[in-house]
């Protein structure tokens, strides 16, 4: 290949790179933040769940997630006539064992585990798709992994969570009993996400279908 051509490659392969603005700068960004945070031993809340990377916390806390009335004990939040205040209590705790600790770190881990898995494959598509070109079936690949990732890994997330949080609320109240209902009564579909994902994998289809079409029209020309 002639270096006019290498550089005329070189630039198309910039070109496309482009696109991937804004959303390349954020994963990069935000890709490297979270492995500093694993470096220096401790990554913050994200999305609402925390993951303690110190083994060994001291206190934990379970929110139930059935509403019960707080007629009768509002305190200074009264509410109007023939209104009904509702609330969620959390139950807490600083005598913590073995077997909570776990439960408390598996209500957090695997969505934490899910986000960085996906910035992972974010950003390698986005290095290999500035390097060789968006319009690639290297990128399609890419997409299609981070796609089931996201559809699979979401899933498997919430089933975990679930079934810790039911758990480990079960070891902090008499009136909680852990089995398959509990569990199940815990699960809280991630439609967001699910959606989400399938528009990935939807998306990687149409690219497959283009990138063929595109080579098809480089090997006649």
């Amino acid at each position: 290949m002639s270096a006019e051509v290498q550089s005329s490659t070189s630039q198309e392969n910039r070109a496309e790179a482009r696109l991937l603005e804004p959303v390349a700068t954020v994963v990069r960004g935000v890709y490297r933040l979270f492995l500093v945070g694993l470096v220096v031993g401790a990554v913050g809340p994200l999305a609402g769940t925390q993951l303690r990377l110190i083994w060994g916390g001291s206190y934990v806390c379970a929110e139930s997630r059935s509403d019960f009335s707080t007629d009768g004990f509002t305190g200074r939040f009264r509410p109007h006539e023939g209104v009904e205040v509702m609330a969620r209590p959390s139950y807490c705790t600083d005598h913590v064992d073995s077997a909570q600790r776990l439960f408390d770190f598996l209500g957090g881990f695997p969505s934490l585990l899910l986000v960085l898995g996906i910035l992972f494959l974010l950003n390698r598509l986005i290095q290999d798709a500035s390097r060789e070109g968006v319009f690639t079936a290297r990128t399609v690949k890419h997409l299609r992994v981070a796609g089931w990732w996201l559809l699979i890994g979401c899933l498997v997330a919430e089933v975990v969570e679930a079934g810790a949080h039911a758990a480990l609320l079960a070891t902090l109240t008499q009136d909680y009993t852990f089995n398959a209902d509990s569990w199940l009564g815990t699960l809280q579909a991630p439609y967001a996400l699910v959606f989400t994902a399938l528009g990935i994998l939807t998306f990687a289809r149409v690219m497959r279908a283009g990138v063929a079409m595109r080579e098809d029209l480089e090997g006649t020309v």
